[in-house]
């Protein structure tokens, strides 16, 4: 069996790769051969000589235009999935810690379909205050009283086919949402949970992809998959990775934005 990992990072998101393949190499679907299929406008990446990684050209775009277009960026390589069985894709800083196997492998109960659940909402929120898009102008809306799990859309796969079909309603609803000047409260994670709302996927713990910095009792010494911190100096912080300043962030003021909760 083969399991084809989507990857991608256009702009300077490119930075994580390195880690993340190292990492997905070791701890990810171990006993099973992987195909990693790298998105990105990048000139040269790590290992792109590899047998296992194909580089696919990926144009980058300003945010949040390049998240919205990530569904129509990951169909445009279809082809290259033929031979891959399941489809996996994770977020481009996510680095891995733990063996992960076939027990996020969903059946036909799930409707072949995977998907991460965001820790904090799991814990801290209830439905009625799941960030869930609420305009009823948007395809991704959900009423108030509806949806019983708020999940991430950068940790999910499934059996090719089907998220293939997947893939292919969200940017249909995506592109309709932009043709009426809408973008989605979350973007693509927003239309993502209204897709899954009416469905029964399986449902990866979040002590698969927990942010690195979050010590929630009961997830510290669990951990399979890190979320690394795009806020810390080193990445260059969420403006600089976006492409909205072309400053990294300082240290200091990377330590004002953790104390602070405010974003440079």
């Amino acid at each position: 069996m083969k399991i084809g990992i989507l990857y991608y990072a256009t702009g300077r998101y490119i930075c994580f790769w390195e880690e993340f393949y190292k990492s997905a190499k070791k701890f990810l679907f171990p006993n099973y051969e992987k195909k990693f299929i790298v998105y990105t406008d990048s000139d040269e990446i790590y290992a792109q000589d590899s047998n296992d990684v194909i580089k696919v050209f990926a144009q980058s775009s300003k945010w949040p235009i390049s998240v919205c277009d990530k569904f129509a960026i990951l169909l445009s390589g279809r082809s290259l999935y033929d031979d891959c069985d399941y489809l996996f894709h994770f977020n481009a800083n996510m680095r891995f810690i733990a063996p992960i196997g076939e027990e996020i492998l969903p059946k036909e109960e799930n409707g072949h379909i995977s998907v991460a659940e965001w820790l904090n909402h799991k814990l801290k929120s209830t439905p009625m205050t799941f960030p869930y898009d609420r305009n009823p102008e948007s395809s991704a809306y959900i009423p108030y009283g509806e949806g019983a799990h708020y999940f991430m859309s950068g940790v999910h796969g499934g059996r090719r086919q089907e998220v293939i079909q997947m893939y292919t309603e969200l940017e249909d609803n995506i592109r309709k949402d932009f043709a009426k000047g809408i973008i989605a409260l979350w973007h693509d994670e927003s239309h993502m949970n209204k897709y899954l709302l009416d469905k029964n996927p399986l449902i990866i713990p979040p002590e698969y992809a927990i942010p690195e910095n979050w010590k929630y009792k009961g997830y510290r010494n669990n951990r399979k998959g890190l979320l690394l911190n795009k806020r810390h100096w080193k990445y260059g912080g969420h403006s600089y990775l976006r492409g909205i300043s072309d400053k990294k962030i300082t240290p200091l003021k990377y330590w004002i934005s953790k104390i602070t909760n405010i974003t440079f």
